[in-house]
């Protein structure tokens, strides 16, 4: 019989606040992050979490999100190279595409939101289409990860720059590159272009801003002179940084630069000039909304602010790159920058936002003349580097996790952050008995102990020469063991003193028992449940078993290549398991030092094992990013979880191992929980080598053909999902020809009883024997779920997603394309049927198998009967939109007469946009004319 094991399944996740860039919703009150497979928005003024974005399929980890200029689409690039689209009204997920093969690096939205350009490290752009959710089309020139990409709507174009050092120049009508910048030594890492879309801004690993002018844009004003955009923020003062003599290496690069230049008139951008900073390297800039404030990230802690100067009336030749850009102000931060961005809309174009590379960020916004000021810190709510070690309490009510820079105690019911101690690195952690004080053992050698109810640091015990790096309570609760760097493994009692500030309370304090040497150092250490041993592990490779109560010496377990990183003893004492360095796990029985079984385990080393209480079962973390868990009687792998995108450090087991925690590399934290759900190893393995053969689809080391040598293709991907699609398609189209076919028959067959019935009833003497034999009642196959065979195929072809549909229709053979063409003829005499997606799919598949439609003369009558069918639909169609426009027209009319009531139009949507424009120009011009008559007045 086959056993079968009960799930673990991810049930929360936190310790997160940012893992990508941040974006300031059209409010400015919101954040968005990414915060490794799911979205976060907070609140900047209250700091807290609103909502988690996320579906439950979801393990790749969001490496972009970007938000429409209208605030009411949210897409998110992951690493597995799909982009979800989410509604920000209802925080539902509108779409999925999936069409690259690498890593999302770059998004981008039309102002409209129903374009969206997206660039990958798969070195490809494709442009989809948001309201068809499909893929326009996809472009091929790059030759390595792109960096960033730009609509300009003006003159339909589009600008891509990629780590190759490349900027192209893209023309979307034809989907042809109509130039390419060259000239960078360095990858380029960002571009942006203003609100005019006339100039092009540029950086790479270097200290120049490079500028280009895109002079197509600026035709219409060319040869007349022009007032140049007025910011909101014209009267803010942006303080001057000193003037700096140009340095040797900046007229080297002056020199350089004059290859960048662009000598040919019919370029669509022109090379305008560069202006350097201070910084050694560029990482990111971008225009705000208002065409005033250019920010540049560099690397380091530092962002730079170029205010674009404000000039009445000029000719567009006589102004220089420098007269436009002018550096006034740097905002230091207080770690790394990870990214930044301003407000999305010109409401709100005051703030931007800042994201920290150490999981936090930070919200600025224009204040007077003080230039740009914080006004939310977010930092409390995750580590700012790993999590290295957690401990949960005796009754599993708290967590406290330790970090390079401070221990964070955690509700484990709410998943929220109680109390946050600065603390030195801490290797290992764990709760006194009573649950009112931790122990921290540092990287230094202390001992750090803390009071919970206070979050006061009470006292630090010196306590080894080197690195604490394990630590356990005694088994009667009295006191704990610590093993270090320094050779030793020292037994400590808890004891409590007078607190010199006041006699009356009294502090924890720990007094050393004993010390017991080794010959190497030590790495983790174990009690046994039963009281009765002492495991260690050292440097040497080896494991020592020490009797608990007199320290002697019992066994010594050798066989690992690699130092043991972990160990752990089951409740019942009879096994114990080690975890190495050499990616193995070894299961020993305690009593005479056997090895049960050895076991090639993961891909990298193991950081933590712990069984699971009352059990056999256990669950291993390591380097790989992998959690595993197993059986130690059957020597069995039963389930692997994908979840964190680090190494996982830390493993903390809950008391009666219904659940357990662990923390990585990625500053994540993440409960997983035991289901009553039934798992079989067989299932698992099953659901392995799809996976497996999933990630062969799409191999970027294949060998380059022909087509994938082209600029332009199509957006399709094939995936596990579009081949399964396909298939049920297939499958349906059988069914339901099969079905149609039976039906055809059993009409006939009704035919001819009919006709036979009808001429023995005029025969008025044949014998009751000669009566025609009655045809059985048709039954309907069960399989169409009580649907006609067309019903049940319009069904199975409409549940496919509309991104997945043409590689789906690719798929099928050309046998069937008959039979489907004629369902096609069937669905347009239907009024129901959705004539879009008809000709949607009708006119891929022509195109597909046009070779063989034109050799094929059957197909001519069906092919003729569907154009005409599509363009008689498609008239009816045109007729009811026209019919139902002048209806609400009417309906309009009526109501603006009889109730006084006037509509928005397009028209006077146009004027108050104008009016909004034109409001500072007559504020200007009004306050002249009052100057004018005041002058004028005391002349008199």
């Amino acid at each position: 019989m086959v056993k079968a094991y009960l799930k673990f399944v991810q049930e929360g996740v936190f310790g997160l606040i940012s893992t990508t860039n941040s974006l300031l919703d059209n409010s400015g009150k919101l954040a968005i992050t990414g915060c490794g497979e799911r979205i976060s928005i907070w609140d900047l003024r209250r700091q807290v979490l609103i909502k988690s974005l996320h579906e439950e399929d979801i393990t790749a980890e969001v490496s972009l999100v970007a938000l429409s200029r209208d605030g009411l689409l949210l897409a998110a690039g992951y690493s597995d190279g799909t982009i979800r689209i989410w509604s920000m009204s209802d925080y539902s997920q509108l779409s999925v595409f999936n069409g690259h093969r690498g890593a999302i690096t770059c998004l981008y939205f039309n102002s409209l939101g129903s374009i969206l350009v997206s660039g990958s490290k798969d070195t490809e752009i494709i442009v989809w289409d948001i309201i068809t959710e499909s893929g326009l089309y996809r472009l091929r020139g790059h030759r390595d990860q792109v960096t960033g990409c730009r609509l300009l709507e003006k003159s339909n174009h589009l600008v891509t720059s990629s780590k190759d050092g490349l900027i192209k120049i893209w023309e979307t009508e034809t989907q042809h590159c109509i130039q390419t910048i060259v000239g960078h030594r360095n990858p380029v890492w960002g571009i942006d272009v203003n609100a005019d879309e006339t100039r092009l801004a540029s950086c790479t690993s270097d200290n120049q801003i490079r500028f280009w002018r895109l002079h197509h844009n600026e035709e219409p004003r060319e040869g007349r002179e022009y007032k140049v955009n007025t910011p909101i923020n014209a009267g803010i003062i942006i303080h001057d940084d000193a003037d700096t003599p140009k340095t040797q290496a900046q007229l080297d690069q002056e020199k350089l630069e004059q290859d960048l230049e662009l000598r040919n008139e019919q370029e669509f951008a022109k090379y305008y000039g560069s202006v350097a900073i201070k910084g050694e390297s560029i990482l990111g800039l971008k225009f705000d909304p208002t065409n005033k404030i250019l920010a540049i990230q560099t690397s380091g802690k530092f962002v730079d602010l170029f205010k674009i100067t404000n000039y009445d009336i000029i000719q567009a030749k006589q102004v220089s790159v420098t007269d436009e850009f002018r550096h006034r102000q740097t905002i230091k931060t207080s770690s790394k920058v990870r990214s930044f961005a301003f407000g999305n809309d010109h409401l709100c174009w005051n703030k931007f936002i800042i994201t920290l590379a150490g999981n936090s960020l930070e919200a600025y916004h224009v204040q007077g003349e003080d230039g740009f000021e914080p006004f939310s810190t977010m930092d409390q709510f995750g580590h700012r580097a790993d999590v290295r070690s957690m401990a949960l309490t005796s009754n599993d009510s708290m967590l406290v996790s330790t970090s390079s820079e401070a221990v964070k105690v955690w509700n484990v019911k709410t998943l929220n952050c109680i109390r946050s101690i600065p603390c030195d690195y801490g290797l290992c952690c764990l709760f006194v008995p009573g649950n009112l004080h931790i122990i921290v053992g540092t990287k230094t050698g202390s001992l750090e102990i803390f009071e919970l109810a206070s979050a006061n640091h009470i006292a630090t015990i010196r306590a080894h020469e080197g690195s604490v790096w394990a630590m356990s309570l005694s088994p009667d609760q009295r006191g704990i063991v610590t093993g270090g760097a320094d050779k030793q493994v020292k037994f400590w009692d808890f004891e409590l003193n007078p607190d010199p500030e006041n006699q009356k309370q009294k502090k924890l304090s720990l007094s050393l028992a004993q010390t017991l040497k080794l010959e190497a150092d030590v790495l983790a250490l174990k009690f046994s449940a039963d009281k009765r041993v002492l495991a260690v592990s050292l440097l040497d490779n080896t494991v020592k078993i020490f009797y608990a109560d007199t320290l002697k010496f019992h066994l010594s377990l050798y066989g690992h290549k690699l130092p043991v990183m972990t160990l752990d003893i089951s409740d019942d004492g009879a096994l114990i398991i080690t975890g190495s360095a050499d990616k193995n796990i070894k299961i020993w029985g305690l009593d005479y030092g056997d090895c049960h079984k050895s076991f090639f385990a993961h891909d990298d080393s193991i950081m933590q094992l712990a069984f699971i209480p009352n059990t056999h079962h256990f669950i291993s973390t390591s380097k790989d990013k992998r959690i595993k868990y197993w059986d130690a009687d059957k020597f069995e792998h039963i389930q692997t979880l994908e979840f964190h995108h680090g190494e996982v450090w830390a493993l903390a087991m809950g008391s009666i191992g219904d659940f357990f925690i662990t923390g990585s590399h990625d500053r994540s934290m993440r409960v997983f929980k035991q289901t009553e759900t039934p798992l079989f190893i067989e299932s698992e393995r099953q659901q392995e080598m799809e996976k497996t053969w999933e990630a062969t689809l799409e191999d970027d080391t294949r060998v380059r053909t022909k087509e994938m040598l082209e600029e332009n293709l199509s957006a399709n991907k094939q995936t596990l999902d579009t081949i399964m699609a396909g298939e049920d398609i297939y499958d349906a189209i059988q069914l339901s020809n099969i079905e149609k076919l039976k039906l055809l028959e059993y009409e006939r067959e009704m035919d001819e009883y009919n006709k036979k019935a009808s001429t023995t009833n005029k025969k008025k003497k044949q014998d009751e024997d000669e009566q025609p034999q009655e045809v059985p009642l048709f039954t309907p196959n069960m399989m169409l779920l009580g649907k006609s065979h067309s019903d049940y195929l319009w069904m199975k072809i409409n549940r496919v997603r509309p991104s997945d549909l043409e590689e789906s229709l690719t798929l099928l053979p050309f046998s069937v394309m008959r039979i489907l063409f004629e369902y096609f003829n069937e669905w347009i005499e239907d009024s129901t049927k959705s004539i879009e997606f008809i000709f949607k799919c009708s006119f891929f598949l022509i195109q597909v198998h046009q070779n063989q439609l034109s050799v094929t003369s059957d197909f001519i009558p069906i092919l003729q009967r569907l154009n005409q069918g599509l363009k008689d639909r498609l008239e009816r169609e045109r007729q009811n939109i026209g019919f139902n426009r002048s209806a609400m027209g009417y309906i309009k009319r009526e109501i603006e007469i009889n109730q006084n009531y006037k509509f928005f139009n397009p028209d006077t949507i146009k004027q108050e946009t104008y009016n909004q424009e034109t409001l500072s120009d007559k504020v200007q011009s009004s306050s002249k004319k009052s100057k004018k008559k005041i002058n004028n007045s005391n002349k008199k």
